[in-house]
């Protein structure tokens, strides 16, 4: 998602970010991946409350850690009979028990069963180059936020709370709170986006800037992962008729002034056009996106295996060449 959101992502700006010891990740079971800022962090809390069920090098790890505070990776060779430490780094990792000043954990730990089969140089090598990745520490538990202060942190993201919208805690628990803030003038209730439930709350200060917004939508066309969360559709919003797709990764859409317009999915392989007379306009942004890296940035030679009739000339025009029966746009 991130290529699609900054201009000239590089993997290395994320780990740069993480370097700065400002933020923090956590490998959830159920959550995914979560970023947290070390302000929420609660210092009090007591480690043994979360009681992980370890193997006995993990613990001697984890011990190690809680001991002496954020640690390289080398230190902990001595203490576990001079074995690497690397897997079992990933696998607290994995639990949502240890993190480190670095992304590339992560990044391992998506393609552990890669790794797993990688030829033995190139695991020797990893693992070497995992040990100059930086601090590995504790994640530790964080403080527990108001309803209240909740709450305004989803109203900064999703802008408009409905039943649809409210994450972390029963929209019962936030009707509790949103009623009393509308009574005090804090937000304002309405229904203001068609497709959600009747029950929608803006924020007073930011009511004026969302109904212009929705009142005078840009038509600006966008191209975005079907999963990055400002995505709405077959989310908050249902699919329209005939335009609905999976929200999963390798599939892109196109948005103009909301609506979706275009859909790439299964890496690239299928394009389906909903607004044929833009399909030019679609094209054009696609292979802008692509050459910059902020669609599919994981391949250098996208083919189209499926698309409409017709596209023949629009194809040609925006740089793709036709093997056979399929369109194969290289990466300049």
């Amino acid at each position: 998602m991130l290529p699609g959101r900054i201009n000239e992502y590089r993997e290395e700006l994320l780990d740069k970010v993480l370097g700065q010891g400002n933020y923090f990740y956590r490998l959830e079971e159920k959550e995914g991946l979560r970023f947290h800022s070390y302000e929420d962090i609660d210092w009090e809390a007591d480690f043994a409350e979360q009681e992980p069920d370890l193997s006995e090098k993990e613990d001697i790890i984890y011990e190690a850690l809680r001991k002496r505070g954020a640690s390289f990776m080398q230190r902990f060779r001595d203490l576990i009979g001079g074995d690497s430490p690397f897997d079992y780094l990933l696998n607290l990792a994995g639990k949502g028990l240890v993190c480190a000043d670095s992304f590339m954990p992560v990044r391992w730990w998506l393609n552990r069963d890669k790794l797993l089969k990688a030829p033995p140089r190139q695991r020797v090598g990893v693992h070497a180059k995992a040990m100059t990745t930086g601090r590995w520490e504790l994640v530790r538990p964080l403080k527990t936020l108001t309803k209240e202060e909740r709450l305004n942190r989803l109203f900064e993201v999703k802008i408009i709370l409905c039943r649809e919208t409210v994450q972390g805690m029963t929209w019962g628990e936030a009707l509790e709170v949103l009623r009393i803030w509308e009574y005090t003038g804090q937000v304002r209730r309405g229904y203001f986006i068609e497709g959600m439930s009747g029950v929608q709350f803006i924020r007073e200060k930011d009511f004026a800037g969302v109904m212009y917004a929705l009142e005078n939508p840009k038509e600006q066309l966008i191209w975005l992962p079907a999963m990055d969360p400002c995505q709405p559709w077959g989310k908050c919003l249902s699919h329209e008729e005939g335009r609905s797709f999976m929200n999963i990764p390798g599939t892109v859409v196109a948005l103009r002034g909301g609506v979706t317009v275009a859909v790439m999915e299964r890496q690239g392989k299928i394009l389906r056009i909903f607004d044929k007379e833009g399909a030019d306009s679609i094209l054009e942004a696609f292979t802008r996106d692509f050459h910059k890296k902020k669609l599919f940035p994981q391949v250098n030679r996208l083919i189209v295996k499926e698309y409409p009739e017709d596209m023949a000339e629009v194809f040609k025009k925006y740089g793709f060449k036709k093997e056979i029966q399929d369109y194969v746009l290289y990466r300049s």
